[in-house]
């Protein structure tokens, strides 16, 4: 429930269900076969033949058939739209290489490194470089979901209000 998939999940529920949402999960729960401790794990269990489904990512079709060549996996594309993960860097404040540190943050928006991201860590760019041809075959959906400043405010009762849920 605490790994970015999960709480991509959890942000969707909220943003789709709104007021019926602790329903949603109680009916939710009664098909769910396990969760997991992480990503990973839950994947790793999908892979293996342990589950039908896995809550995972729209881009990790292109993982499969870039490295695999196999082309089996589809992500599902939600009428409702897709809470949309995003992957942050940050300098702290206490850094020790201010500089060093920024150069890296410039790094990561380059258009070198956004052409490397999308091939290692399965994720879109957040600038426009030209994709591998299996990107323009992956759902693109709609997003839904919250303001940063919402989810912050929220998220603490959501994550109490679906462990409830899953418990009963």
């Amino acid at each position: 429930r605490t790994s970015t998939p999960g709480q991509g999940l959890m942000v969707w529920m909220n943003a789709v269900y709104g007021d019926k949402t602790t329903e949603a999960w109680k009916q939710l729960a009664g098909h769910t076969v396990t969760v997991t401790k992480g990503w990973w794990e839950a994947y790793s269990m999908f892979l293996e033949g342990g589950a039908d489904y896995v809550l995972s990512y729209t881009t990790s079709p292109a993982y499969h058939q870039i490295t695999e060549e196999k082309d089996q996996y589809k992500a599902a594309e939600f009428k409702e739209g897709h809470a949309a993960q995003i992957e942050v860097a940050a300098r702290l404040k206490t850094s020790k290489e201010p500089e060093l540190a920024q150069q890296f943050l410039q790094f990561l928006i380059s258009e070198e490194a956004q052409k490397i991201l999308p091939v290692t860590n399965w994720m879109l760019p957040v600038v426009d470089v030209e994709l591998p041809e299996v990107f323009d075959t992956l759902v693109k959906p709609e997003k839904v979901g919250f303001t940063p400043e919402e989810i912050a405010e929220k998220r603490k009762g959501w994550i109490k209000d679906w462990r409830s849920a899953a418990a009963n």
